[in-house]
């Protein structure tokens, strides 16, 4: 099977066409990986960032999302069948770091990191929405939008951060974005009303403009509390504050988020694609064997959402 692979902490990753194909248990399906994309989990796994917090299991297969084609169903399986369609994503660690789904070959539970694909987009978009798709949902859910509500969306051009423009826009909130210049017409596309000079401190200019303050800030660069507390700065008293980063802190209407690839929210991504409120914007398509240069050029560069990546 082909897979792209980080063998040890002192090699960089690199395609293997080697491994063994892995087998499903009773309860698990065996999927056919046609497409997934770059997070930056990815980079975090592949530069050995996370080798003093988690235990690896070598060879680790990198790699997130998925979406391809169940092949094979083990015989306690009820809600699938072969040649079903579907779309997921894995956990970097569960409770090692060792599978992921830069394989042709996937093993997953039916109960968990599996749905449907959704039938209204292809099938490179369906590969590059659940991490960063589900991420965005629960980001905007804990920001409790209503219609009339202005949100600042900090890292809005990513791929998470695209994502949650859409949904804001769609709740009816004005989007506030800061952005560079090549950003500008994307970012409008997508439903920003009120761009802000990236190179320029953002909270002065938001409550320069909004001196009475905001009521949501969605932060999806910063890493440090000292940073997120700075942007959260323009919140309104009883603003609501949400992060995937976890440097939110504590405090009411603060909310630190993690992506659980559940089947409810794996479904719930899917209805919001097929109904078009949802719609992924590739800014480019690596082939497996080119996923090193994608991790590459999702750290060094700036994009504009998802980089793809073609498995099979």
């Amino acid at each position: 099977m082909r897979a792209f692979t980080l063998d040890s902490f002192d090699a960089p990753p690199a395609l293997r066409e080697d491994l063994p194909a892995p087998q499903p248990g009773a309860t698990d399906l065996l999927v056919r990986v046609h497409a997934s994309s770059v997070n930056p989990v990815d980079g975090a796994i592949a530069s050995g960032t996370l080798r003093e917090m988690m235990e690896h299991e070598f060879p680790v297969v990198l790699g997130r999302d998925y979406a391809g084609v169940v092949e094979e169903v083990g015989s306690g399986v009820s809600r699938y069948e072969l040649g079903d369609e579907v779309f997921g994503f894995v956990l970097h660690a569960n409770p090692t770091v060792s599978v992921g789904s830069w394989a042709e070959l996937i093993v997953l539970p039916e109960d968990n990191y599996v749905a449907r694909r959704p039938t209204s987009v292809e099938v490179a978009e369906a590969g590059a929405a659940p991490l960063a798709g589900i991420t965005a949902l629960l980001c905007i859910d804990a920001l409790e939008l209503a219609e009339g509500d202005t949100v600042l969306i900090v890292g809005a051009a990513g791929g998470v951060g695209s994502l949650a423009v859409e949904l804001a826009a769609h709740a009816g909130a004005a989007v506030i974005a800061p952005a560079l210049p090549a950003d500008e017409e994307y970012l409008r596309g997508l439903g920003v009303s009120e761009l802000l000079d990236r190179g320029a401190d953002v909270a002065t200019a938001v409550r320069k403009r909004h001196p009475d303050g905001i009521d949501a800030l969605l932060d999806v660069v910063s890493y440090s509390p000292d940073d997120f507390n700075a942007n959260a700065a323009v919140l309104k008293s009883g603003g609501r504050a949400s992060t995937p980063l976890s440097a939110g802190g504590d405090g009411p209407g603060r909310t630190n988020v993690m992506a659980i690839p559940s089947a409810e929210n794996l479904e719930r991504l899917a209805q919001v694609l097929d109904d078009g409120v949802l719609k992924v914007h590739l800014q480019g398509s690596y082939t497996l064997d080119q996923a090193g240069e994608a991790m590459n050029a999702l750290g060094a560069t700036h994009t504009q959402g998802k980089l793809g990546i073609q498995v099979s």
